[in-house]
């Protein structure tokens, strides 16, 4: 098995109403948490361009793909961004939760235009995956398959906007993970690719979205496939209750000065083949005594199967 450590973070979008805690005032903080904590996989809700360029710029160990919800790619984004001495991103795309996911839309009382990225991800090369070991963690990079990441943000007003979306993720990103385009060859393509689902999801545990995504109540498709390639959905557990390990608050909402309760809405979502070691929600606050963002980054440390 392969350890990846993977990040989600809701940075807020730059509004600039928000006086002291303002994007100019935020930034070097929200990258020198990431740059503190070296996840493998980076997946990032809410920056518009400026803030995507900000990031890239204080964050140069990462490669970053992912584009703004808007018609002309502009607005805000759900990129996701590898380490480059570990990782390569070897595709990527975008896709709307609507009913029309090929083009930029909104549909089911959303009250703005939501997205999925995603990225299919492998070894950066075999000679990297040889001399790059994380010798601290007793990790290699040796036999590591493909996998998928993804990355959302859901609806905050519509209710129906969340459950749609998520059955929209149970059937779209088996799709991706099987290859439904073809261009995997080999070995891969006769099987699905393990799949890391990121995102704040704007529900906790207990809601009928995070519900459906881990195939407890979906009432559309069937619970028994668990995995299904091309054909199937995706049964997803939550890493952080799948985790041997749980460290942080119950909560990853925050109003910059403090936390506001059991409110969990940013998650980490697996499939089958994937184990989680530990999950934490972080709360490193700034030099300033506050939080970078008004959501709290949730880490997983997951291990993928290998070949």
């Amino acid at each position: 098995m392969t350890e990846i450590r993977v990040v989600s973070y809701n940075v807020r979008y730059a509004n600039r109403n928000d006086h002291h805690d303002a994007w100019h005032e935020r930034r070097d903080a929200v990258a020198r948490l990431v740059r503190f904590h070296r996840p493998d996989v980076v997946t990032l809700q809410e920056p518009v361009a400026e803030q995507r360029r900000d990031l890239r710029e204080r964050l140069p160990e990462y490669a970053f793909v992912g584009r703004g919800r808007d018609d002309d790619g502009d607005g805000e984004g759900c990129p996701i961004g590898v380490r480059t001495d570990r990782l390569r991103i070897t595709d990527h795309g975008t896709f709307w939760l609507s009913e029309t996911p090929g083009s930029p839309s909104t549909d089911w009382g959303a009250t703005h235009p939501r997205i999925a990225t995603w990225a299919r991800v492998q070894p950066a090369s075999d000679r990297l995956a040889e001399t790059k070991r994380d010798t601290d963690r007793g990790t290699s990079d040796g036999g590591h398959r493909a996998f998928l990441v993804a990355n959302t943000h859901f609806d905050h007003v519509s209710t129906r906007a969340r459950r749609e979306s998520a059955r929209l993720l149970r059937r779209r990103l088996p799709e991706i993970a099987g290859d439904a385009d073809g261009t995997i060859t080999g070995a891969e393509a006769d099987r699905p690719l393990p799949v890391v689902l990121c995102g704040d999801l704007n529900c906790t545990p207990e809601s009928d979205p995070h519900q459906i995504l881990t195939g407890r109540d979906d009432g559309s498709e069937s619970d028994a496939d668990e995995i299904g390639g091309r054909d199937g959905v995706i049964r997803f557990r939550d890493a952080a209750a799948a985790a041997d390990l749980r460290h942080g608050p119950a909560t990853s909402l925050t109003d910059f000065a403090q936390l506001i309760d059991s409110r969990r809405i940013d998650h980490v979502l697996v499939s089958p083949a994937v184990d989680v070691e530990a999950f934490a929600t972080l709360t490193d606050r700034d030099d300033r005594g506050r939080y970078p963002s008004d959501h709290l980054p949730v880490l997983a440390k997951v291990t993928l199967p290998t070949d």
